[in-house]
């Protein structure tokens, strides 16, 4: 049986069945992705901090500082 078989995808929500799954843990557990979809959400997160910082002016890191 695969790691992850079983697990549902944290981005496109369907169950890990047959491939590797690739896994992030965090402070309050683990996301589970297939290896696609574990691609196209770095892509989405890439293409969200570059938005915001675009429409703030700020990088990520200074969003702490206030």
């Amino acid at each position: 049986m695969p790691i992850g078989a079983g697990q549902i995808c944290f981005f496109c929500e369907k169950k890990i069945t047959r491939e590797p799954a690739w896994t992030w843990a965090g402070g309050t557990g683990q996301i589970w992705s297939h290896p696609g979809c574990a691609g196209d959400l770095m892509v989405r997160i890439g293409y969200d901090l570059t938005r915001w910082q675009q429409q703030t002016g700020r990088r990520f890191h200074e969003a702490d500082k206030r």
